[in-house]
């Protein structure tokens, strides 16, 4: 437990999504979090409309810090969360490099986020359409940024990804992603969900799995 820490209130629906980072990472940082789990896309809808809560993007995971401010965006919850428990990194190239790995993240993920919520973007597409576009990024695309983050990996001293004697924030969204869009993802195909294909992914997957508190907050799913 961290000593003296805000009152911290997530909101976010009842799945893994952009709202698992933050459920682990505050798991294994010891800070306590309120973990309040949308029922229905309804009760999200009438959240966002009533302006009893600010979400500054329309969107969730939203962070409510003592009741009084509302954080939104994944990355930028994540950042806060990591400075208040302590372990954000203080030498700046470092913290450079977390960040770096947080928006390789993004990219990497920006066109499935397409392909799935095409609406959102101003596209409309039927669902060949749609299967056509995964087929491409499942092919393609999705191969190109594991590769790059293999690479990344691989030059690590440490197995994670900024080189850092522990896991950072960067280390819980990609894991996040890995375990879930991407594993769970049944319009990939079976070569990029098993991670087959990428033994340094898989062997990072497997390390982050280690860790006592991932062990012990996956114990109670």
């Amino acid at each position: 437990m961290v000593e003296k820490q805000p009152n911290l209130k997530l909101v976010y629906f009842d799945i893994k999504g952009k709202g698992e980072p933050i459920r682990l990472f505050c798991a294994y940082a010891g800070l306590d979090l309120e973990d309040y789990r949308l029922t229905t896309y309804d009760e999200f809808l009438a959240m966002k409309e009533s302006g009893a809560v600010k979400l500054a993007f329309g969107q969730v995971p939203m962070l409510e810090v003592d009741g009084k401010v509302q954080l939104v965006q994944t990355a930028a919850i994540l950042r806060y969360l990591s400075k208040i428990a302590g372990v954000y990194p203080e030498d700046p190239l470092v913290a450079a490099k977390v960040d770096a790995a947080l928006d390789g993240e993004n990219d990497a993920f920006t066109g499935p986020t397409v392909a799935t919520y095409p609406g959102r973007f101003g596209l409309d597409l039927d669902e060949d359409g749609k299967k056509k576009f995964f087929d491409k990024i499942g092919a393609e695309i999705m191969p190109r940024h594991f590769t790059n983050a293999e690479t990344i990996l691989k030059n690590s001293s440490t197995g994670w990804i900024a080189s850092t004697d522990n896991p950072t924030i960067a280390d819980f969204v990609w894991y996040g992603r890995l375990c879930d869009s991407v594993a769970t993802n049944e319009n990939f195909p079976e070569s990029l969900r098993s991670l087959n294909d990428f033994p340094v992914l898989k062997a990072f997957v497997e390390k982050m799995n280690a860790l006592d508190a991932v062990k012990k907050y996956k114990s109670k799913e």
